[in-house]
């Protein structure tokens, strides 16, 4: 891929309401969908592929049926087509909005191309994912159920999907979009004056894990430190010049400002 490519992950946080089952952020959505055309239209984003947390459409039944353990009976059978099911009614919501606007998207699925073992993606197929970037379409992909060697099936979250398409497929940026700007010492909903962290340091991590307070959320996939764990994998190509930011794209113009290197508020994944 001869452009430069940005891997941007927009939160299930971002794009849910995560305390009520099945409801989208609509207005969110319109804004983000209509930022992101207008970074493609400004060349801030030569080549994208866009990953989507699904928030209140896939955590409620995954952790009613205790999906996330992986097959412990038939009856979770129905359950898991079921949250598939779910999932791509959310799926196709986003898509249609970004018709709307004339953004080419096209829906993947990672049950298709990855396989798992003991919740870490170890076997994927890449290519037409590849040639769908290489025909200048923007491929949408997201948190799924993937066939697990060791467990069945388990959950294959947003963040790690990112940050393996970054390493894999050679990004310039790696983007995580949430409804917070950036990771904070404590969850700032619940703490309003939480210090904000401005630079992580990949090597220092265990030590900012301690110094994060613990979401009050219940979330499927791990919330801000299962962020922050599945960012390590790309250290070599942090160190290489990989960008890694979070960001909060509840403001207009937020993401713009992060490609410009202008300033605003995130925190920044480094390895110095």
């Amino acid at each position: 891929m001869g452009k430069e490519l940005t891997v941007l992950k927009l939160g299930g946080s971002l794009l849910t309401d995560k305390t009520k089952p099945y409801v989208i952020r609509k207005d969110v959505l319109d804004s983000a969908a209509q930022e992101i055309k207008e970074c493609i239209s400004e060349g801030l984003i030569q080549s994208l592929i866009l990953v989507h947390g699904v928030g209140s459409y896939g955590h409620p039944l995954v952790l009613e049926h205790q999906l996330h353990k992986g097959f412990q009976s038939t009856d979770q059978i129905l359950p898991i087509a079921k949250t598939q099911a779910k999932v791509n009614e959310f799926r196709q919501m986003i898509v249609k909005q970004f018709h709307e606007i004339e953004v080419p998207m096209v829906l993947l699925h990672p049950s298709s191309m990855i396989v798992s073992k003991k919740m870490r993606m170890t076997n994927y197929f890449l290519d037409s994912l590849k040639s769908f970037v290489d025909l200048e379409t923007v491929p949408l992909l997201g948190g799924d159920m993937l066939i697990d060697t060791a467990m069945g099936w388990s959950v294959g979250s947003g963040d790690q999907l990112a940050v393996l398409l970054a390493k894999e497929l050679g990004a310039k940026n790696l983007i995580f979009a949430s409804d917070v700007t950036g990771i904070y010492e404590a969850d700032p909903k619940e703490v309003p004056d939480a210090r904000p962290i401005e630079i992580i340091n990949l090597k220092e991590l265990e030590a900012t894990l301690e110094r994060m307070g613990v979401s009050g959320v219940i979330d499927a996939s791990g919330a801000m430190k299962g962020k922050l764990k599945s960012i390590i994998p790309v250290t070599s190509e942090i160190e290489k010049g990989l960008n890694v930011g979070l960001i909060s794209m509840m403001e207009y113009g937020n993401l713009k400002l992060f490609l410009k290197g202008e300033k605003v508020q995130h925190t920044r994944v480094t390895v110095e």
